[in-house]
Order: structure tokens, then sequence, then C-alpha cells
């Protein structure tokens, strides 16, 4: 199986200028997130209710490990706004965190990844559907309470209805039936509530492309969307009606794009139209969102056996991907060139090999297929993260 398949989100990297320390991360320079950093002022001084985020990338956004640092950081300091998720339980392994989901069953699970993934998928990259009453699907805040319930599902004019339940109460009926074919956003009042269950109503096929559990607010709305073994080119086959519509609604404060491993790990990687796809999605999203800050990961390092001992430059018959630190200089160009903040997170590991040590480390940091990392590694990256992308921080060192 390739290193690559299940990559880990790709992480924006700031290169510091420590040269004596090539493990420091610096304070990043306020323009590019200065958007982002006024709307938590606003926040902070009651001038708004929410902030929004946006994260978008592989595996290891998809594992929720990394991300669960900025989301607890940022609610504990500013309040829960609620969050976004896939559909159901869209994947084997599915664990997100503060969350109990389950589904039972008739539903049709689709995912987005595979080149030739065919109908609607919103900014989840999942779709789910069924029409038999007898698929149920429910989930839970964990520890907390939402007040209002979102669902965003495909419509038309034979589409059927949902039946929604908050803790048990008796469903309120919701249609998805449309005049075109389109998405159809659903939202639900609740007080205080703790469990959401929905079901088919029987009267014909429903498509769910997400679902989220919101808060009155003030705070801060984190939905993040990973899967594993994306690339940028996963973003192609999103249906861009309902992409648009709907970060059109979310309106989100800072969009951060995790992906680069996976392009990492392609040797026959077309860097001039990585770097085209690359500025095309991000001047998109500027289009889409013109208030956001635009936030680019550079992909943290990995490894994979050598075909020759000559080419094991990073001991025990291990070398890096020849296109990883590549795809980083061209996001690297990329971002200073249309405004986005980058930052490489394998610096926080010791740049090229250090995956080596994060593997040999007590308590070992990441996996030993050189591409993944263990729960407490991601934490470490995401507190490297959060430090980066804050307006005010002590620059953090030693990481590794």
């Amino acid at each position: 199986m390739r290193g690559a398949k299940f990559a880990l989100g790709a992480l924006l990297v700031f290169v510091s200028a420590c040269a004596a320390e090539p493990h420091c991360v610096e304070p990043p320079s306020p323009a590019a997130l200065a958007d982002f950093h006024a709307a938590l002022a606003d926040l902070a001084a009651g001038k708004r209710q929410t902030v929004s985020v946006l994260h978008l990338g592989d595996s290891h956004i998809a594992l929720d490990h990394l991300t669960g640092v900025l989301r607890a950081d940022w609610t504990r300091s500013y309040g829960d706004a609620g969050r976004g998720l896939p559909p159901g339980n869209p994947y084997r392994y599915y664990a997100p965190q503060g969350y109990k989901v389950e589904m039972t069953g008739p539903w049709v699970v689709a995912s987005s990844l595979k080149a030739d993934a065919k109908g609607a998928f919103g900014i989840s990259g999942y779709r789910i559907s069924a029409s038999s009453m007898a698929a149920r699907a429910s989930i839970e805040k964990e520890g907390g309470t939402f007040d209002e319930v979102e669902i965003d599902a495909m419509g038309g004019p034979s589409s059927g209805s949902i039946e929604v339940s908050l803790d048990g109460a008796a469903p309120r009926l919701l249609s998805t039936r449309a005049p075109v074919p389109g998405l159809v956003r659903l939202r639900v009042a609740a007080t205080s509530a703790h469990r959401m269950a929905i079901r088919p109503a029987g009267d014909g096929e429903i498509v769910l492309l997400g679902w989220a559990l919101l808060g009155r607010g003030p705070g801060i709305r984190y939905d993040s969307y990973g899967i594993s073994g994306a690339t940028l080119d996963v973003v192609d086959h999103w249906d861009d009606d309902v992409v648009n519509a709907q970060i059109a609604a979310l309106k989100p404060d800072l969009v951060i794009l995790g992906y680069g491993t996976n392009e990492g790990f392609n040797d026959g990687l077309d860097l001039h139209a990585y770097a085209t796809k690359l500025g095309t999605l991000i001047a998109r999203l500027k289009r889409l969102s013109p208030h956001a800050s635009i936030v680019v990961l550079g992909p943290l390092d990995g490894a994979r056996k050598a075909k020759t001992g000559a080419q094991a430059t990073c001991g025990g018959g291990w070398t890096t991907p020849p296109k990883l630190g590549a795809v980083r200089e061209v996001q690297k160009e990329v971002s200073a060139r249309d405004g986005a903040f980058y930052f490489d997170l394998s610096r926080v590991m010791g740049g090229a090999c250090g995956i080596a040590g994060w593997v040999q480390a007590t308590p070992p940091l990441a996996w030993p297929d050189r591409v993944h990392l263990r729960t407490d590694g991601a934490r470490r990256a995401g507190v490297a993260l959060l430090s980066a992308l804050m307006p005010t921080h002590k620059k953090t060192c030693g990481l590794r």
C-alpha cells in the first residue's frame, strides 16, 4: 500500500528565520491573516456573534486530532458556535471529537475521492442517500448541547422528506422537494438539545451532503472536512453550484487548505499544472469569501522505502519523495503571489527526514509507515499551527 494513499493533511508552514534553530516557528506576518485577526477581535469585543472557519484536506484532517487542538482552544477562548460534519458515518474509523455518530439500515455512502465519482458532492466530499424508513442516522454532542440543526441535502422534483427528531421527541417532517435539482438547506430550531436522529419519511429518496449542530454564539464555528488520500483534484469532483452556495452561506473568515502530501508522493506530478490548480482554487475562494483569510498548509515530512541503498537518504532504507519539497516550494510561491498565508509544518519536525525522529521518539509521535502521525504527534503539530495562526503568540522552538 502506498504511503501517500492515506497521506496526512498537508499543513502550511512559515519558514523560520532562525538559522541556528531550524525548529523555531516565528510569528507570522499579520498581513495575510489580517481579516481573520480582525474577525476575532470583533468577536472578543462583542461586535459579532460568530467567526467561521472552513478547513479542507486529506487524512490528517479527517482524523480530527490536529484539528481538535484548534477547535478546543478556539471554543475555550471565544465560545462554541458549533461545527459542520460529513453526513452520517461516511467511512470506517470515522470518529469526530466530541460527537457520537451512528448509522444503520440501507444507506448508500458515496465518496468524491475517485476520479470517476458521479453525482453531487458538497464541501464535505461525501454523500449518503436512502429511501427506506429503515435507514436511520443520529448524532449526539457529547458533554454539550446545541440550539440549531442545519442539514444540507440535494433536492429535486421527486425528492423525499426527512423525519428529524431531537432528544427523542416527536419527529418533524422536512421536505427536500424542489422544482429543479440543487442544494436544499434545512434548519431546525432546538433548545439545548443533545441528540438529533433522522430517517427518510418514505415518500422518496433523500440525499444528504452534510449536517451541523450549532450554538447561538458568541463563538467560533469550525468546520473541518478531510478525505483520506485526497489531493487538490478532489475539489474538481464537487458540484460547483452546491459548493458556491455552501461557502456563500457559511461566510468563512478563515479557509485552511490541508492538501499536499499525496501530491508530494506522486513522482509524476506536473508542478506547473499543480501551481495553476492551486492558484485557481485560491482565486475562487477569494471571490466567494472576499473577507476571508486563506491559509495553505505545506505537507508534513514523510518518507518511503528507497529503491536502492544509494537513495536511502533518511537511513534505514528510507528516502524523502523527490516531489515533496517541490510541492512546498510551489505552495509557497503561489501563496505569496496570491495573498494567502503559507505555513510549512515540516519545519516543526526538523525538515527533511524529520519523520524518522518522530517515529523513534519515546513515546513515538509518528507511525512506522513514515507518513502518518500518532495522536501525540498530530496534537503537537496542531499546537504549532495554532500558534502560527493566532494574532499574538510567542515563537515556539524545539517542538521535535
